[in-house]
């Protein structure tokens, strides 16, 4: 179970930093709308509030299920401005699902103690696969 989840996190990693071709969702009032022929930049907002992510991890909690997601992109300004927190050695994700259903993952920062840095800069508006989707072996 431990390699699965191992491997798991690792394939979401490779993924998200590798920047697998996918496009855009609408959280809140973020507004990161796209349509399939946008280009992606790396420089999406992904940036939430901690209560933000609070209610996503907790919806996903009380009713958890299958995502109805292969995978999702985040831009690698995310990632960015996560780690470049002073502490900051890693990112952390949590399953979550927003209000309609609707799965996604909260990425938070994690200092050498394996703290979560829920203080700091806290991330979603995962762009989700499907519908937006690269060509790739691994979303088939």
């Amino acid at each position: 179970m431990k390699t699965y989840r191992s491997k798991l996190f690792t394939l979401i990693a490779v993924a998200a930093l590798s920047s697998l071709a996918t496009l855009l969702i609408v959280f809140g009032t973020s507004n990161v709308g796209a349509s399939q022929q946008d280009q992606l930049t790396g420089n999406e907002n992904h940036v939430i509030t901690l209560d933000q992510a609070v209610k996503l991890v907790q919806n996903y909690q009380t009713s958890p299920r299958v995502p109805s997601i292969k995978g999702g992109y985040f831009g690698r300004n995310i990632f960015d401005k996560i780690l470049s927190q002073s502490g900051c050695v890693g990112v952390r994700f949590y399953y979550a699902q927003k209000d309609d259903g609707s799965s996604t993952m909260v990425l938070v920062g994690v200092d050498n103690m394996s703290n979560d840095m829920t203080g700091g800069i806290l991330g979603d508006v995962i762009i989700p696969c499907p519908p937006y989707c690269g060509p790739s072996v691994l979303n088939k």
